[in-house]
């Protein structure tokens, strides 16, 4: 039986588990966050959705703002910070339409206040440092370059020391604002992360109108390019962090690039078409999905965001673009270190076995958490600091033996 936590709705209940793990790093409130789901219903309800959490985003923006004029700048900076996570969600079911201006809108206003957030860091207790960045990025040789939009977030201790660094990408609706929750863990054990985002993803869809690609390697190696400039990241150990769609885009990514140190994957998507059935089976798939999304919004809004982000209008071509979408003619030049997580219930897991056993590195872990753990649904649901604890100290002790394997290879070869 599913255990649900506000909605009867799986699809919200899930949308909204995301806001319960930003509340755990300050970027939601339990009460604001719970209220606002009453009042929302249990239905799937995608205008009502919008309307309230649009409502909670102007509130607490309104009081971030009255506290910021007021000099009362840490409770400015906490609701300037949860009022970008309430724009996020009154945005997240008009993905299917990029024109349509309320998602312009909300969107914008989601990056303004994580933004704004961000530049009253200083004036709070927090140990980080955020900085707004953009990543060079050509889409073939001849084109003109663009920014990636990215944020880094740095332990603000001696921020120029070089520092074991986490490239970590988008998946197929989030931004790199909304990375700022999954960066805490890496970001009290003293990692930066880059939170980054790319063709099909965020700025560059919203803005821009870059599809996804499935040839990620294009993109990764470009940000990798800029990174190993930037002042602060240790270029010996570059980690690659992939969750959700990132679970398919880092070790596509990955493969044949010898600057990253070790890859996280939860879950891993290594063949994006292998849920499509072949035969005939196959052959009706995208007509019955066609259909069953007439007969359903949910369905709608569930392919029709998906298909805004490749850049394609009917499901079948969805379809045929997902058969692009495969590492597995390419895991044989993946060379580092690999921890794939995959938990138990997670809706687009089941792949973690198939990039497993396709790697040839000599180290490498398949992690099955038990979900009494509370680890549990997609990228372990809301159990996020047992997440942190399991994934960041393979990382911790991986990377210890590199620096330790490099120290002893120095010496006794002389290098």
């Amino acid at each position: 039986m599913t255990q649900h936590i506000a909605f009867t709705n799986e699809e919200f209940d899930g949308q909204f588990g995301r806001t319960l793990s930003a509340a755990a790093v300050g970027a939601a409130d339990l009460g604001e966050a719970f209220t606002t789901a009453h009042a929302i219903g249990g239905k799937y309800r995608p205008q009502r959705w919008y309307q309230q959490w649009l409502a909670r985003a102007e509130s607490v923006r309104d009081a971030a703002e009255q506290a910021h004029v007021a000099g009362h700048l840490v409770t400015a900076h906490q609701a300037y910070l949860r009022a970008s996570e309430y724009y996020r969600q009154a945005y997240f079911y008009l993905r299917s339409d990029l024109d349509d201006q309320r998602l312009q809108d909300a969107y914008q206003a989601h990056c303004q206040t994580f933004a704004r957030a961000m530049q009253l860091l200083p004036h709070t207790a927090s140990p980080i440092v955020a900085e707004e960045m953009s990543v060079p990025y050509t889409a073939t040789p001849s084109a003109a370059s663009v920014g990636i939009h990215a944020w880094l977030f740095r332990p603000n201790a001696d921020t120029d020391r070089p520092r074991p660094t986490i490239v970590m990408p988008c998946g197929y609706d989030s931004t790199a604002e909304s990375g700022w929750g999954f960066a805490q863990g890496a970001l009290a054990r003293g990692y930066n992360v880059l939170s980054v985002e790319g063709p099909g993803q965020g700025a560059s869809l919203i803005v821009d109108r870059l599809y996804f690609r499935p040839d990620y390697e294009v993109v990764l190696s470009q940000i990798l390019d800029w990174l190993v400039t930037v002042p602060g990241v240790d270029t010996e150990r570059v980690v690659a962090e992939g969750r959700s769609f990132a679970g398919y885009l880092i070790p596509r990514g990955v493969a044949g690039d010898s600057r990253v140190a070790a890859m996280i994957c939860d879950p891993a998507q290594p063949d994006m078409g292998a849920k499509i059935p072949g035969g005939w089976k196959g052959r009706i798939a995208a007509p019955l999905m066609t259909l069953l999304s007439r007969m359903s919004r949910e369905r709608a809004d569930f392919f029709g965001s998906r298909m805004a982000c490749h850049g394609v209008t009917t499901i079948a071509d969805y379809f045929t673009e997902l058969k692009r979408y495969t590492v597995l003619d390419r895991a044989h030049q993946i060379t580092c270190s690999t921890i794939i997580v995959e938990s138990s219930g997670d809706p687009v897991g089941g792949q973690g076995k198939t990039l497993f056993d396709a790697l040839t590195v000599e180290r490498k872990e398949l992690c099955a958490p038990d979900p009494s753990t509370g680890l549990s649904g997609h990228c372990g649901g809301i159990g996020q600091r047992v997440w942190d604890a399991v994934v960041y100290d393979w990382l911790d002790t991986v990377l210890a033996d590199r620096v330790t394997a490099e120290s002893t290879t120095t010496v006794g070869g002389r290098r």
